[in-house]
């Protein structure tokens, strides 16, 4: 909107004009019905040039963009890869190229949106400014909003120009309203607008009002008034969104009674209110769709809403106002507020997954360097600073006190160093200027060296360093004060501290791993003094060379292995937070930068567009900025601009009729997303052809991927208690923001009709269980109740669960693998309707049950397992399905293709929806109940493993029980098992204390246990149509086998490992053993099959 003459204000778009408006639909307007416009609406068409071309546009007071037709625009103007979403008239949204035209119209140049489907040659938008329109007759914002006592206003030129008769109040000439300010935002008058005002022209007031100042900012506190009573009524009876409340209102009045509210209808307008409200409830007016995006700007965006959370938003409007899906909708709304996003208060910006650097296996061949300082105050020789160098291999540290870090003065040290321990092959440093200057540039690449910088303001690049600089300096602080000027001198005692001490990523020191044995320290120098000295036998050069080679390869080999393991515990522990996020070039995002000069204080600046993907971990971002205009960013500093799509209405009024908007089509009645495969994870190894071959069959079942619940007619869920007494327990005590948090996913619940309002004699308590980790990051919370006491009087379901070991043995052996997570499986089964009061729990809120499965009830399992078993009915030879997590197995990639439409549609016809973020199709190998399975093996997960190896010795029965079932899950791994955990599972008798007594054997056991799984085998998955081979073993304690099958190398490779340990019942038939072991033989021949 452009900026207006004195006496004039801003008409917002969305405010209620008393105009009689006509809705136009951008596909099809009579240009000749334009032509022939009455003369007062003849300033709605405007002259212009478009690249040089005169032309005639409308001014689209509706338009929130400004559009031109493809014949104005050459093809060198288009943007590659850049559109814009524009919803129309009939609510449709279109996407539309972009393009860099010319246009002359009060000096505007910029972006502007192609459409081959407008009426005129350039839709005039809201989104120019120019003097050209501030000619258009605008009434004030005070007027609009219909507040008593404020002012209606017109120009005296304004009058003139319509032919009307001007006349004043006791023949006294009206005070023009002065203005204190000019509102915060909002561009000041042009040099041009001032030229041509009248200097006649004053302020009149209109009829039956009292003049009255209105302050600049009341008008932006305000914010836009909504629609009138009569616009309200008219949406209300046709808005298709609200069919089934119409629907319900209409039985209400009938006298039947459903849910948990009542909707009815008074005085013209449809309500809604809880049949037993809570005191100080009101009733709630129900709003159609095309006036809800208006009440969520006022509940949401204006200065008098505080851009508040989704929580607080949510609370402000079920105070007064109701719609389908409304807490889905705020959500939206708050997560694609632009200022909320600049802010950072749409939740937490997760972080990308952790890429640990490579393994390097020789010393000084990468290296990492760093400044450390200034350090003040200065020393006696002038030292300042500190050049830092690290070796990636041996972890051994140089440091060189300097004066200053300048270019040559570095490279000056560094020589040093590197004429000692040999030049490296890569070098990685920040962007320091002394490190990017050409002299060191020049230095690199006359010494053969690779030079690596950092990613800006992501030091975690070189961390190595970054984390020595912390104990370096730590390390200078520590000296006595005295000597704290003196640290330069001091600096090589510091070193050698460091040098000398294992570190724990690689298992060894410095020292060792660069000379091949330990140095003496003053330790060892104190221990020779005390111990007797002996004399070493002498050695001989070569012996002690080749003695040294052996040492240092035996020193380099295990400090690799440690430093793997301890990066994938580091990963495994960093990424539980973690999320993988890709953006795609042109979309934008949001940049988090330092505030200058507080250079630990960052921002979100932008939005920006992305221009390319440098690495996994990097992106080229164009900011625009004449210093950097592109720069290469870590993925961290970055989050995706959620867009709100803009509002492309042709809305031709005169300003003497009321604006009055039909009613849109609601085509997102339900969750926006759902009819969505957009989140499905596709196999990085499959062809583009194959993808295009997997979207396209999951695209005939696009209806199956949804985030709301589905809701199957195959079962419900029963609770059969005989004739237990109701059991109630009292609610749990909880925090503020657990309170909070379940307030949230209460009001969720209760949209999606998950639970209603009850009046049971059965109550549980409330608790919220965190979910595993989402793909973008987010830890999200289940909402649960502790069912203890309901389930004790429940009898039990006994249909079976699968066996774990079953089913990765039928997926182990695939080449092709899909999985499926069913949406919040459990609430896809409907409750039984004697059922319902029983899961019937309490919170501070009031008293409620669910009318679907919740989480938590003792035969859940069982009923959601029956379920799967019979949607998966006749289909078992390719599907499998441990509860909720589905997986299709196939050998070839077209009959995967096949199984994946045949369980698709099964699942479709079962009435179940599948969330698509949690699909991962056609890989070669997955994660399935805890195991890495494709391929024709099954091997543990890293991360348990390391977890296993991490585990401190037990010190109660709990410990030990704990330990080995986590060890016991992956026994099949594991030769002699149960041999091995003998003097374990003797701690868990129940003879034995609680606090154990841990003795040498029970420690032995633990570590025998943990190195047998690190070097656990990956075992072959089991080929049914071969044979198998079985060894057997036995002993006092107890029997083992090792079931293996040949592989196409012609060795034999193990399936599974076999164990058990004898009880002392058993141990008395040892006899046998005994005295046939040297009689008893397997003959070779015939194998023996499984």
């Amino acid at each position: 909107m452009a900026s207006l003459q004195v006496g004039s204000t801003v008409c917002p778009e969305q405010i209620r004009c008393h105009t009689e408006a006509t809705l136009v639909s951008e596909d099809g307007v009579d240009l000749a019905t334009l032509a022939a416009w009455p003369p007062n609406m003849q300033k709605y068409r405007q002259q212009l040039l478009i690249n040089g071309t005169s032309v005639e546009g409308l001014r689209d007071t509706g338009a929130s963009v400004t559009m031109v037709t493809e014949k104005l625009v050459s093809p060198g103007q288009y943007l590659a890869g850049q559109t814009y979403s524009v919803t129309n008239a009939d609510n449709q949204t279109k996407v539309h190229p972009m393009a860099m035209v010319t246009l002359e119209w009060g000096g505007v140049n910029g972006l502007k949106q192609v459409s081959s489907n407008i009426p005129v040659d350039c839709l005039l938008g809201n989104d120019l400014e120019s003097s050209a329109w501030a000619e258009v007759e605008l009434k004030t914002h005070a007027a609009m909003l219909g507040i008593p006592g404020l002012v209606c206003v017109k120009t005296r030129a304004q009058c003139k120009a319509q032919g009307e008769k001007v006349e004043l109040e006791s023949g006294k000439r009206a005070q023009p309203t002065k203005r204190k300010g000019k509102p915060a935002g909002k561009p000041a008058a042009t040099q041009h607008q001032k030229e041509n005002l009248s200097s006649q022209e004053e302020v009149l007031p209109c009829e039956g009002t009292e003049p009255m100042e209105l302050e600049p900012y009341q008008v932006e506190l305000l914010g836009p008034w909504g629609p009138s009573r009569e616009q309200l009524c008219k949406g209300q009876e046709t808005c298709p969104s609200l069919e089934g409340l119409r629907q319900q209102a209409a039985e209400e009045s009938n006298g039947k009674k459903s849910g948990t509210h009542r909707v009815y209808w008074e005085d013209g307008l449809l309500y809604t209110e809880a049949r037993d409200p809570k005191p100080g409830a009101t009733r709630r007016v129900v709003v159609p769709q095309e006036f809800r995006e208006f009440i969520l700007t006022l509940a949401h965006d204006i200065p008098l809403a505080g851009h508040l959370g989704q929580t607080k938003t949510v609370e402000r409007l079920v105070n007064h106002f109701y719609w389908p899906n409304m807490s889905q909708k705020v959500k939206e709304f708050c997560v694609s507020c632009p200022t909320c996003q600049a802010s950072g208060k749409t939740g937490g910006h997760p972080k990308a997954p952790l890429i640990p650097l490579p393994v390097v296996g020789v010393p000084f061949e990468r290296v990492g360097v760093d400044i450390v300082g200034p350090l003040e105050p200065p020393t006696a020789s002038g030292n300042m600073y500190i050049l830092v160098v690290v070796d990636h291999a041996t972890r051994y540290p140089e440091a060189i006190p300097l004066r200053s870090t300048t270019a040559p003065a570095v490279a000056k040290a560094l020589i040093g160093i590197f004429t000692r321990v040999g030049f490296p092959k890569e070098v990685v440093s920040d962007r320091g200027t002394n490190f990017m200057s050409a002299y060191l540039k020049h230095m690199w690449n006359e010494c053969g060296v690779t030079y690596k910088f950092t990613t800006p303001y992501h030091p975690q690049t070189n961390g190595l360093v970054e984390r020595f600089n912390k104990t370096l300096k730590g390390m200078i602080m520590g000296l006595p004060e005295k000597l704290k000027r003196r640290w330069d001198v001091l600096l090589p005692c510091l070193l050698f501290a460091y040098r000398e001490v294992p570190q724990k990523g690689v298992g060894f020191s410095p020292f060792e791993l660069l000379f091949g044995h330990p140095v003496r320290g003053p330790l060892a120098l104190v221990k020779e003094g005390w111990e007797r000295p002996l004399h070493e036998p002498k050695q001989d050069i070569v012996d002690y060379v080749l003695g040294l080679r052996s040492r240092m390869a035996e020193y380099m080999e295990k400090a690799s292995k440690n430093l793997e393991a301890s990066q994938q515990l580091q990963k495994f522990w960093y990424d539980q937070k973690a999320a993988m996020v890709e953006f795609q070039p042109g979309q934008k995002v949001w940049v988090l930068e330092p505030v200058a000069p507080r250079a630990l204080q960052d921002k979100w600046s932008g939005p920006y567009p992305v221009l390319e993907k440098k690495s996994q971990a990097t992106y080229l971002v164009d900011l625009g900025t004449s210093r950097s205009p592109k720069r290469v960013i870590h993925v961290n500093r970055l989050k995706l601009v959620h867009d709100r799509a803009d509002v492309n209405l042709l809305m031709v009024t005169d300003e003497d009729q009321e604006a009055e908007s039909e009613p849109l089509p609601d085509l997102l009645s339900s969750n926006p997303k759902d009819g969505s495969v957009d989140g499905v994870i596709y196999s990085d190894t499959l062809s583009s052809q194959q993808q295009s071959d997997c979207r396209k069959v999951l695209q005939q079942f696009a209806e199956l991927f949804s985030l709301t619940p589905g809701q199957t007619h195959l079962c419900t869920h029963d609770v059969d208690t005989g004739d237990s007494m109701p059991v109630k327990n009292k609610i749990f005590r909880q925090s503020d923001q657990v309170k909070e948090s379940i307030k949230v996913e209460f009001h969720k619940m209760l949209e999606l009709g998950v639970i209603e309002h009850s009046d049971s004699p059965w109550a549980s308590p409330v608790v919220l269980v965190p979910k595993p980790h989402t793909q973008d990051g987010k830890r999200e919370m289940r909402f649960c109740v502790d069912y203890r006491g309901l389930n004790s009087v429940t009898k039990t379901d006994a249909h079976p669960i699968p066996r774990a070991d079953e089913l990765l043995d039928k997926l182990g052996a695939a080449k092709f693998l899909s999985t499926f997570d069913l949406t919040a499986g459990y609430w896809q089964i409907k409750m039984a309707p004697g059922a319902k009061e029983k899961t019937a729990f309490s919170t501070p809120d009031g008293h409620y049950q669910f009318t679907v499965m919740p989480f938590g009830l003792k035969n859940a399992p069982a009923t959601f397992q029956r379920l799967v078993n019979q949607v998966l009915a006749g289909l078992e030879s390719f599907s499998a399905a441990y509860l909720d997590d589905i997986a299709v197995f196939s050998s070839n990639w077209q009959d995967h293709l096949v199984h994946l439409k045949k369980v698709l549609k099964a699942l479709q016809s079962a009435g179940l929806s599948i969330k698509a973020s949690k699909c991962q199709i056609g890989q070669a190998t997955v994660v399935y109940l805890g195991h890495l399975v494709g391929g024709g093996q099954v091997q543990p997960l890293q991360p348990k493993i390391q977890t296993i190896l991490d585990w401190e010795a037990p010190k109660t029965q709990t410990q030990v029980r704990a330990f080995l079932g986590l060890t016991g899950y992956y026994r099949r791994f594991v030769k002699g098992y149960g041999s091995i955990v003998t003097a374990l599972t003797e701690l868990t008798s129940k003879k034995m204390p609680k606090k154990v007594n841990w003795t040498v054997e029970c420690q032995q056991a633990f570590d025998t246990l943990k190195q047998a799984m690190c070097t656990a085998p990956v075992l072959k998955a089991p080929d049914y149509s071969k044979q198998f081979i079985v060894q057997t073993d036995a002993s006092e304690h107890g029997i083992g086998a090792v079931l293996s099958q040949t592989n196409d190398d012609g060795l034999d490779q193990p399936v599974a490992f076999i164990s058990r340990r004898l009880l002392p019942r058993c141990r008395r038939l040892d006899w046998l053993v005994v005295s046939t072991k040297g009689d008893l033989h397997l003959a070779p021949g015939p194998v023996i099959p499984y």
